[in-house]
């Protein structure tokens, strides 16, 4: 919940003498110990400071005592922008301040509660009395403004939790007005390439775009040709997002579609191999696109051994994985997108790291093919005016890196939160006979850094009834996706453009079977217990 003080709530709270101190400070420890978001309007903060050590010189409290207490009070509380545009509006009305903070509030906040005992105030909506807030918070885990609704991911809140980050690093862009490959794009890249552990990144203008560039390059590197043409095979899975296999058409190439293994959904790495030994034309297979699906490793050690056997490229589809690892025979752990010949990255705003709009990133520590992908991008040339190969317009645009760079340093805490709530998740629902729980590679116990990103926590419905559950979760509130509905192999797309190696049964099980539950990095315990109790109850009956 997000909760706004007024400012003159703050000073009560604060001075023992003012007479609605009392209420003030339950409705503050209300909101402390309830963990809601407490917002304040950073445009007030000053004017509230010389207003607070004014009224203590007055009630005689020492000055160094209370400017601690309102640091203290100023570390728990979130603060929000003013936008000029607002300020500008509220010239127009009585109560300039009083429109300001909430103009500001709700924008951030629609949803969210202002406390206030000014007249003004209490004549919009969802502002009512201190008294009324702790009446109706006697019961914390009822709170009465809100109706349960438990989202996948709720960018709303995430963008709320790094409101000051963001903010700042969006209007610096701004304000700079270097738009086009600015310092921030550059900045991304070199701290991208030092996480993942590889000599070059390279921002480009999606995740599609990424896979397209790499498959693209690879060709330039390798034939020395603009494209692939359709006798050249790249094996993939058919249990992925339509950009997967659909790169590798814009590229000129076939997808040679390999199944699954069912309990991880990523591509089985012995139906490769016995793809490549029986495959009449299996001496037309150039490269690998492995799919590190709803952020769990793909067999790594195993892929890369059968691509250097047969002398394939090995380009990983990290899209749902940023920040995953695998650790095989190489002896340390390797970040997902460092083990290939290149690594694509998508920033869509869902994935784990997302920008506010499209986005992505190749990684390689080949140089030939990063300086292509920079040629490829930029309409194919070092020289705009004079270019080598026919490119694209897939520039990263720099206030999506800036965006990226506030979000980045979040990355590990947000995917660590995924985890344990994916861990509640499995010692909670491991007795729900109806479904089968996610199975992780957790291949050593040593380190903290080797894990399932859980971008998606993605459960098997016995049985057919995986429609019926996820109706039934619609009814509890609780939002449920089916990703993939459709194998790529029977999309209208590939039909006569794509292989199929044997059957597909796995993948084609999977559409019929799987439900992603929600796991959004700041779901609440409360919610987590909810959608447990759910599925329990569902099971029982």
């Amino acid at each position: 919940m997000d909760i706004l003080p007024d400012l003159n709530i703050i000073l009560d709270a604060h001075i023992f003498s003012r007479k609605g101190h009392v209420t003030a400070k339950m409705c503050i420890e209300c909101i402390e110990q309830n963990k809601w978001n407490m917002w304040i309007s950073a445009s007030s903060v000053d004017n509230l400071l010389y207003t607070l050590l004014n009224e203590g010189k007055r009630a005689r409290i020492n000055r160094d005592w209370l400017e601690i207490e309102f640091r203290k009070f100023m570390e728990k509380a979130k603060l929000f922008t003013v936008s000029a545009g607002s300020v500008r509006e509220s010239l127009a009305i009585r109560d300039i301040e009083d429109y300001i903070i909430y103009t500001n509030f709700k924008r951030i906040a629609p949803k969210g509660i202002l406390v206030s005992n000014d007249r003004e105030f209490l004549e919009m909506p969802d502002v009512i009395t201190p008294e009324e807030f702790i009446e109706k918070n006697k019961h914390p885990h009822t709170p009465p403004f809100i109706s349960k609704a438990i989202p996948l991911l709720d960018l709303r809140e995430e963008y709320r939790y790094m409101l000051e980050d963001i903010d700042n690093a969006v209007l610096k862009n701004i304000a700079r007005a270097k738009y086009i490959l600015g310092p921030e794009v550059k900045e991304l890249e070199d701290k991208i390439a030092e996480y993942i552990g590889v000599k070059h990144c390279v921002g480009v203008s999606s995740g599609t775009e990424a896979l397209v560039l790499s498959l693209r390059a690879l060709a330039i590197k390798l034939k020395r040709e603009e494209y692939w043409n359709r006798d050249d095979l790249i094996i993939t899975t058919p249990f992925s997002f339509t950009a997967t296999g659909d790169a590798i058409l814009r590229a000129g190439a076939t997808p040679l579609f390999v199944d699954i293994d069912p309990f991880t959904y990523n591509i089985d790495p012995q139906r490769i191999r016995h793809a490549l030994t029986s495959l009449p034309s299996a001496d037309k297979v150039v490269g690998i696109i492995p799919v590190h699906l709803y952020g769990q490793s793909c067999q790594m050690d195993e892929i890369m051994k059968i691509a250097e056997e047969y002398g394939l490229f090995v380009v990983e589809d990290v899209a749902q994985a940023f920040g995953g690892v695998w650790n095989g025979s190489a002896g340390s752990p390797q970040r997902l997108g460092s083990i290939g010949t290149t690594g694509c990255f998508s920033f869509f705003p869902s994935k784990p790291l997302g920008g506010y709009g499209d986005g992505g990133m190749v990684v390689t520590d080949d140089d030939e093919i990063a300086e292509l992908v920079r040629m490829l991008l930029r309409h194919g040339g070092k020289d705009k005016y004079n270019v080598d190969h026919i490119g694209y317009n897939a520039r990263l645009d720099t206030l999506q890196a800036a965006v990226l760079l506030a979000k980045f340093k979040y990355i590990d805490e947000f995917n660590d939160r995924r985890r344990k709530i994916a861990e509640i998740y499995n010692r909670e629902l491991t007795e729900a006979v109806g479904i089968v729980l996610p199975k992780s590679y957790e291949l050593s116990a040593m380190s903290h850094e080797l894990y399932h990103v859980y971008h998606q926590y993605t459960v098997r419905v016995k049985n057919g009834k995986r429609d019926e559950l996820q109706k039934y979760l619609k009814e509890k509130g609780i939002s449920a996706m089916v990703y993939y509905p459709f194998p790529l192999h029977k999309m209208k797309v590939f039909e006569g453009k794509g292989k199929m190696w044997e059957r597909l049964d796995g993948a084609e099980e999977a559409t019929q079977s799987v439900l992603s539950l929600p796991i959004e990095p700041l779901q609440s315990e409360a919610d987590t217990a909810y959608i447990i109790d759910c599925l329990k109850g569902h099971f029982l009956h």
